[in-house]
């Protein structure tokens, strides 16, 4: 998925490395809409990636939850369409300021592409994630449920001008 959030037009991954190795890496998207069409047409790379998850019937269950989800829904219908989808920072690399410089480098990307704002959904159970986004200025913008029975809040980020 990743490659192909990489590779879509409407899509950015932006990566830290340290030494070759990445660190952190931090993407977003206007809708999954295109990235889980590049990931079809590229099915040969598809199938072997999603072989364990198909021997799972949970994990089957939070993929199609996910796919019905795909940032829609009425709670969500007020919100901006721009998704940040996912940060993450290597554990070795955590409180070296990796996250804020992602996170800064998504605004930047979006301050540059005219996208005014962008929502974050972020589970419930995730405080270490919620201080971080309000940290960085975002704003609770109400709740959603993407997997069945957990209740996910929804972050608003106002980019602002350069």
């Amino acid at each position: 998925m990743y490659r192909a959030i990489d590779e879509c037009d409407s899509s950015v991954l932006l990566v830290e490395q340290r030494n070759e190795h990445v660190i952190g890496f931090v993407c977003g998207a206007h809708s999954m809409g295109p990235i889980y069409r590049h990931m079809l047409r590229h099915w040969q790379r598809l199938i072997p990636s999603l072989f364990p998850s198909l021997l799972n019937p949970r994990r089957i269950w939070r993929i199609l939850e996910i796919l019905r989800y795909s940032g829609k829904g009425a709670a969500l219908a007020n919100l901006p369409a721009y998704e940040l989808l996912s940060i993450a920072v290597e554990p070795s690399a955590r409180g070296q300021g990796v996250s804020e410089r992602l996170y800064k480098g998504l605004m930047d990307h979006c301050r540059e592409h005219g996208i005014p704002s962008f929502k974050i959904v972020v589970g419930e159970s995730l405080a270490p994630a919620h201080r971080f986004y309000l940290r960085m200025g975002a704003e609770v913008a109400g709740e959603t449920e993407v997997h069945r029975g957990e209740r996910s809040v929804v972050f608003v980020q106002r980019v602002g001008r350069t």
